[in-house]
């Protein structure tokens, strides 16, 4: 007996796991642009079809339940197409819970192209760790994956001129992705 997934379907697509649709209902409700499974591609021999594309962040965004995937897979995949790979683990987090001890974790893998010197200084895993999150800047709004605990050293995005602007978690848009319901033929 194989335990499976429920597919789910929110704003006219049929995602394969009610955790990919409560994705799409964090990036809506966060205003983030989104493209669910806009195109497979083959990576060193194997066919690979990725989550989501987050054109405006530049990045993919992969979502886990388990920690039980292939990353070398994904750095392969970030590395080719050259944009960075976002991966999930885990369920949409409680922000109360975020904000004392995440229970996500979201890993950063960077692109690094041929010929390209290693930004971070790691030859391989280029996976960041405890405490990364999507962040909004309280200015002009910007959102961006960074690590939670270095952002409060940064003054502002670097994007707006508000000198007092803060790194901030998208409470809001985790819970309501959080609070959706597909059941009975609800829509998010």
């Amino acid at each position: 007996m194989s335990i499976r997934p429920i597919e789910t379907r929110y704003r006219g697509y049929r995602f394969r796991s009610r955790l990919e649709a409560r994705w799409a209902v964090f990036f809506d409700a966060a205003k983030i642009r989104w493209l669910y499974e806009p195109q497979g591609f083959c990576v060193n021999g194997r066919a690979y079809l990725p989550d989501f594309h987050l054109p405006d962040l530049k990045c993919y965004f992969e979502v886990k339940p388990t920690s039980e995937y292939d990353l070398d897979l994904l750095q392969s995949f970030a590395n080719e197409i050259g944009e960075d790979m976002v991966v999930a683990e885990g369920g949409i987090p409680d922000p109360a819970e975020w904000l004392c001890e995440p229970t996500i974790q979201l890993r950063l893998l960077h692109a690094i192209r041929p010929g390209e010197a290693d930004p971070d200084g790691f030859a391989d895993d280029m996976a960041w760790g405890y405490r990364d999150m999507l962040l909004e800047c309280s200015s002009c709004g910007c959102i961006r994956v960074m690590n939670e605990v270095y952002s409060s050293m940064k003054d502002n995005c670097g994007k707006c001129s508000d000198s007092h602007a803060r790194w901030m978690p998208l409470s809001h848009a985790l819970e309501a992705a959080r609070g959706a319901r597909f059941e009975h033929g609800e829509r998010g």
